[in-house]
C-alpha cells in the first residue's frame, strides 16, 4: 500500500506545491514588476500611482479598465512597456491613475476576483527613484 508521502505544515512549502505563486514583495524597478506578474494579477505602485498588469485571452484586464473609463467618461491612456530598447519583446502594460480613478478600478478588480497587490506609500521626504531603463515605455 503506497502512502502520500512527507506531510509538512510549513506554509511557503505548500503554497510551492501547490503552484500558487507568492504576491509580489517591493519590486525594485519595472521589469521585477512585470516578471511577478500573472493573470488575474495587477501591481499598484503607489509612489507615481502607476498600475501594471498584462493581459490574456482568459482574461482581459485592459477591457475591465476601458469599462471602468467609460462610466468615468474618461479615457483610458494605457501604455506598453518593452522588455529591450528595440520594442520587440512587450512587457507589461500600465497606466497612470487619479485617486477617484484608483478607488473606481479597485473596486471593479475586487468584483472580477483580480488580485491587486500595493507597494507601500513612500514617504514625501524621499525622492521617487526613475523608472527602470531595462523597459522602455511607447
Amino acid at each position: 500500500m503506497a502512502g502520500i508521502g512527507p506531510v509538512t505544515t510549513n506554509r511557503s512549502d505548500l503554497l510551492r506545491r501547490a503552484g500558487v505563486r507568492p504576491g509580489i514583495s517591493d519590486p525594485k524597478n519595472e521589469l521585477e514588476v512585470f516578471c511577478s506578474l500573472c493573470v488575474g494579477r495587477v501591481y499598484y505602485r503607489a509612489e507615481n500611482r502607476t498600475l501594471y498588469f498584462v493581459d490574456s485571452p482568459a482574461l482581459s484586464i485592459s477591457e475591465i479598465i476601458a469599462q471602468v473609463f467609460t462610466g468615468l467618461a474618461q479615457v483610458a491612456r494605457i501604455r506598453q512597456l518593452y522588455m529591450d530598447e528595440h520594442n520587440l519583446l512587450q512587457a507589461a502594460m500600465c497606466i497612470q491613475l487619479t485617486a477617484a480613478q484608483r478607488k473606481a478600478l479597485f473596486a471593479a478588480f475586487i468584483l472580477s476576483g483580480i488580485n491587486i497587490t500595493q507597494s507601500p506609500k513612500v514617504k514625501k521626504t524621499r525622492k521617487s527613484s526613475k523608472t527602470d531603463p531595462t523597459i522602455q515605455t511607447v
